[in-house]
């Protein structure tokens, strides 16, 4: 599809279905949200049905009562207003630094998507406010801390709620103002809440599914690069590519590790690179026919982190994919309490706040965060030693003594993928009941998102140290020519971004500028395809 044809606004309409890539791109400010009117007339069918409910005297939880172990307690009717208003008072007891505007605008989208299920019972200028927020780019500013992820995410939802009213301060045009006088700025009106609206806002699992969002995609980024690297790797080190053969995985039968392997091979076709592989073979078989044992000039096989590349890895894309499939059903549900049919007014009280799901998924990702560290780590140590890496200069120096090459650079990896491993304790085992043992269970999921998002980075670093280690590899071995076309198409762009070593330099920040590069799609990075 040409760029062109692309609709520069993701409209949320009736069949909810969002992608994570959508998610992405409102975060990242590269397109701009509406609503349809089918879903308008959905907010105004629900709003409908809670106000008759209302007129007629009903008591609902949280519009009429008091809130969590205060759900005993009934607010008069006339103090409802305020009485939503206070909630995103006493919520706002945050604390740490600020979390990023792109992790805010994930979230923004992400109360938006919630609301429009129409099941909030909020009126239909509440969704529209927030559009109006992500348009003109009004991103709350939201401390880290305060989540537990049962009744969702509710204090740093309650400072994102706020700043709809003009509450609290928010970034505006580059600029910490109040959220009043952003909305002033940008000829907007303060939201003034009604019955039902300051919970629906500030109840669900908005933020930690807007952050493992955003975080999900940056992931299957770096597993794309990291494949390259590995590919780089096998023509650096004059390995085999027999390893890769599809009969090897199709006997196996996973759908991730075919889905690596297949990548490599794709990566790897057209190499006209020798594997040294092929002389030990003739060697051995010269051998055979001797009397004694013989030793040869290397062995049969590759090391693991070479020959099993797609039996470590492949389980990490089977895992992106399934944190994808939950986080997508995740965004686009109805996940405050108490929920109103809105086709016939029905009050139900559950738990669709708890995000034990996000939660979950998370932890079980901080564990393939860490065998990708783990297995460039060993990638790099290959390269960076002459006794693996088939002749290659100690620390891939190009003057071995007088310089030191990547020394520094495996130093800092080392650094970053003991952090990743540190990083990688379950959040949501931590359980602590709280808030008068109303939330008896909590999720933490928040917590588990975040930790996510901080290894995501460490681990950015990580794929490009790696990137950096095999190009200088490839650049000593002197075999450029011989590269296969899409793992030259790969060296050569890392090369655009930072040039070969030829004596010791600060090398900090290249390695910053491929770590963008790999997020911000400057490199050229392979399609892997899992089969269903």
């Amino acid at each position: 599809m040409n760029t062109k044809d692309v609709p520069p606004t993701i409209i949320i309409n009736e069949n909810g279905f969002i992608s994570l890539e959508e998610i992405y791109q409102i975060a990242t400010k590269q397109k701009k949200v509406e609503i349809s009117k089918g879903v308008m007339d959905v907010l105004n069918r629900g709003r409908e049905k809670l106000e008759e409910k209302l007129n007629s005297g009903e008591v609902i939880y949280g519009i009429n009562t008091g809130f969590g172990g205060n759900a005993n307690l009934v607010v008069p009717f006339e103090k409802i207003s305020e009485h939503q208003k206070n909630l995103l008072t006493f919520l706002s007891a945050g604390t740490g630094d600020y979390m990023s505007k792109t992790c805010i605008r994930a979230s923004q989208f992400t109360v938006l998507l919630s609301i429009c299920k129409g099941w909030s019972a909020t009126r239909s200028i509440v969704a529209q406010t927030i559009v109006d927020h992500l348009n003109h780019d009004i991103v709350p500013l939201v401390p880290r801390y305060g989540s537990v992820g049962a009744s969702g995410d509710l204090i740093p939802l309650s400072y994102i709620a706020r700043a709809l009213c003009g509450i609290g301060k928010v970034n505006y045009m580059g600029e910490e103002i109040s959220a009043a006088e952003a909305i002033k700025r940008a000829g907007l009106t303060p939201l003034s809440l009604q019955a039902k609206e300051g919970l629906a806002l500030i109840n669900g699992t908005r933020v930690m599914s807007g952050i493992s969002s955003v975080t999900v995609i940056k992931l299957e980024k770096l597993l794309k690069a990291t494949i390259s690297s590995i590919a780089l790797a096998v023509e650096a080190l004059l390995a085999s590519h027999e390893h890769y053969d599809a009969r090897i995985q199709q006997v196996k039968n996973h759908p991730g590790q075919k889905a690596v392997a297949s990548t490599l091979r794709n990566l790897l076709e057209g190499s006209t690179q020798t594997s040294l592989l092929e002389g030990i073979k003739e060697q051995a078989n010269k051998a055979c026919r001797h009397q004694e044992v013989t030793r040869l000039n290397d062995t049969l096989q590759e090391v693991y982190s070479i020959r099993c590349a797609p039996q470590i890895l492949g389980i990490v894309p089977e895992s992106l994919a399934t944190a994808r499939k939950i986080l997508e059903r995740e965004v686009i549900s109805a996940n405050d309490n108490p929920l109103i049919d809105p086709e016939n007014g029905d009050v139900l009280h559950g738990g669709n706040f708890m995000g034990q799901y996000v939660a979950r998924t998370m932890d079980a990702l901080k564990l393939d965060i860490a065998l990708i560290a783990n297995h460039l780590h060993a990638i790099v140590a290959l390269m960076m030693d002459s006794r693996f890496s088939r002749g290659l200069p100690n620390s891939l120096s190009p003057t071995p003594g007088m310089y030191q090459g990547l020394k520094g650079v495996q130093l800092s990896q080392t650094a970053l993928v003991a952090a990743i491993r540190h990083d990688c304790s379950a959040s949501g085992i931590h359980t602590l009941a709280t808030e008068q043992y109303n939330q008896d269970i909590v999720s933490l999921g928040l917590h588990a998102a975040q930790d996510v998002l901080e290894m995501e980075q460490k681990l950015r670093n990580v794929v490009a140290m790696t990137i950096l280690v095999v190009c200088q590899a490839i650049y000593l071995r002197g075999n450029i020519s011989k590269l296969a076309p899409e793992t030259a198409k790969f060296y050569h762009a890392v090369r655009e971004i930072s040039p070969p070593l030829e004596a010791d330099r600060a090398l900090d920040q290249d390695i910053t500028r491929i770590a963008d590069a790999i997020i911000n799609d400057q490199l050229p990075l392979p399609e892997v395809i899992l089969e269903e």
